[in-house]
């Protein structure tokens, strides 16, 4: 992504928006509310427009064209903070089956992938189920299993630990940790927390009021003082929980 502006209706912009996210890497998109991050996501997937500047994905040039879109969303994965918007079978098997029929594979192929990408979130014994009777956890594994037998390239994850218990957040990192392993997946993820910044994306990008005002290592990042007053820090937290 080089130089990219964008404006919706002038009440908000982004402004000379430059980045590149390295293959295999763990990339953290940050920054409070409205500063831009849809806005970002939707601009890289092409559901949206630059007013001017390019976006390259794989050294790809994102030109909108209907085929090319086709083409290139097929290697990225994005999943909602909200399962529930992505999940609509009435059953897990079928919803996770969705996007290889769609792809016009043979069944017997689409069976094998359902079958592996129901393995790596560890809900094989849920094919049959509904949606409906899964946690709030296993029906973000169950969407994520739905992307992953489009093979992607890019996982894009919109707060993957949000609403979830310590245990889930445990099964998600260490599913996402086998996929970049193994598959050699790129994942970018968004999120408020700090703590998966700082411990364990590679490198983070801090928007606010749509302009890049960090990019690079978390580490370097979370102690800038300019940072630290916009997204606040655990310090500050600690500092008033022990307030007496």
């Amino acid at each position: 992504m080089e130089k990219i502006n964008f404006e919706y209706n002038s009440s908000f912009s982004l402004n000379d928006l430059s980045l590149t996210i390295k293959e295999n890497s763990i990339y953290a998109l940050t920054g409070n509310n409205g500063s831009g991050k849809t806005t970002f996501l939707r601009l890289l997937v092409g559901l949206l427009k630059p007013k001017s500047g390019t976006i390259k994905i794989f050294n790809e040039l994102l030109t909108r064209d209907k085929q090319q879109l086709w083409r290139l969303r097929q290697k990225i994965g994005f999943l909602f903070q909200n399962p529930d918007d992505q999940l609509f079978a009435p059953t897990i098997g079928e919803d996770v089956g969705f996007g290889a029929r769609n792809l016009g594979l043979e069944e017997p192929e689409v069976n094998k992938r359902v079958e592996w990408a129901l393995e790596a979130v560890n809900l094989s014994q849920y094919t049959k189920s509904s949606p409906y009777d899964l946690s709030w956890g296993q029906k973000k594994r169950a969407a994520l299993a739905g992307l992953l037998v489009m093979k992607p390239k890019l996982l894009i994850l919109d707060e993957p630990f949000a609403n979830l218990d310590f245990k889930s957040i445990y099964n998600h990192l260490q599913i996402f940790k086998t996929l970049k392993k193994e598959q050699k997946m790129t994942i970018l993820f968004t999120t408020h927390n700090l703590f998966f910044i700082e411990h364990w994306a590679d490198k983070m990008l801090v928007l606010n009021d749509g302009r890049a005002i960090f990019e690079g290592l978390p580490k370097d990042g979370l102690n800038l003082p300019k940072i630290k007053q916009l997204l606040g820090s655990y310090n500050e937290l600690l500092t008033l929980i022990n307030q007496k």
